[in-house]
């Protein structure tokens, strides 16, 4: 009998594994009804094996936009950052994985079943080989309704500034901050990317919760990145 539920159990978690891996891949062919329409600015999706970034020009605009990032830590404002690496995460995931050998179970569960949610900003230097990123041509419209989607992931406070997470970062220019959620197994990193995208008109798929969801999108609705 406890081994008849045992099967029956593993059996439809496989089933539920499944069907989130079926709906992630139909979910990145599916468009949000988006057209590409210009050629002005190049932003770069880094993906990783769970996680994927942002790369953003750091052109006058965006350093201004983000110039509260600098009294953080974060040097957006120095000549040498030309590019502005954002990203979206479980706060406990995220602040705790430095490298996957950090990562512990109740962070993965808490993740998976909601958690709030942070941003973390960086800044890159000079690029000389994009062959492993993939850049999406945007227009100017586009551009910048990008630029008010992430902007407006922060949560604030009473004098509308961001929150600062009390965490020192990776990478020594980079912090973290409180940002609007929540972060679930249905609603990931990569759904992030996604609804950002939807939100600044940039053709993408519906729903992307994975990484492969995320490369799907890219096939599909930008096959020159």
């Amino acid at each position: 009998m406890i081994l008849r539920w045992i099967s029956r159990g593993l059996a439809t978690l496989c089933a539920m594994v499944l069907c989130y891996v079926l709906a992630a891949l139909a979910g990145g062919l599916i468009g949000n009804g988006h057209a590409a329409r210009g050629h002005e600015y190049s932003i770069g999706l880094v993906i990783g094996p769970i996680h994927t970034d942002l790369l953003i020009p750091m052109t006058p605009a965006v350093r201004a936009r983000f110039d509260f990032a600098a009294d953080a830590g974060v040097p957006v404002t120095v000549a040498g950052a030309e590019w502005l690496l954002v990203g979206w995460g479980a706060r406990e995931f995220y602040t705790t994985a430095g490298t996957y050998a950090d990562i512990t179970a109740h962070a993965v569960w808490t993740g998976v079943t909601g958690d709030d949610a942070v941003m973390r900003l960086d800044v890159i230097g000079h690029i000389d080989d994009f062959t492993p990123i993939p850049l999406i041509d945007l227009d100017a419209v586009q551009f910048a309704a990008l630029i008010d989607a992430i902007a407006g992931t922060f949560t604030r406070d009473g004098a509308g500034r961001p929150i600062v997470i009390d965490h020192p970062g990776f990478s020594g220019t980079d912090r973290f901050f409180a940002a609007t959620g929540p972060f679930h197994i249905f609603r990931t990193c990569n759904v992030w990317i996604g609804q950002i995208f939807t939100t600044a008109g940039i053709p993408f798929g519906r729903w992307t919760p994975t990484p492969h969801a995320v490369r799907l999108s890219l096939w599909r609705f930008h096959p020159e990145a």
